[in-house]
């Protein structure tokens, strides 16, 4: 038996690329303040690490958001 083919009921806009990527940032910044407050709490360096590589991505996800176009 063949499904009829998903549609995903999203704008497909500038603008709306530009709001997920600020929503990533967002996530990624919330992320790795809870692992930056765990780690401080716990003295777990791995947490830490992950806090930084949140850091990494939120920064990234921000670079993706500015330079989309306008």
């Amino acid at each position: 038996m063949t499904h009829p083919s998903t549609t995903l009921f999203a704008p497909r806009t500038i603008r709306a690329e530009r709001r997920v990527w600020a929503l990533l940032t967002a996530l990624f910044a919330l992320v790795a303040g809870v692992n930056a407050i765990m780690a401080l709490s716990e003295a777990q360096w791995w947490q830490g690490a992950l806090a930084g590589l949140a850091v990494v991505a939120a920064v990234g996800c921000g670079r993706v958001t500015r330079t989309t176009r306008k």
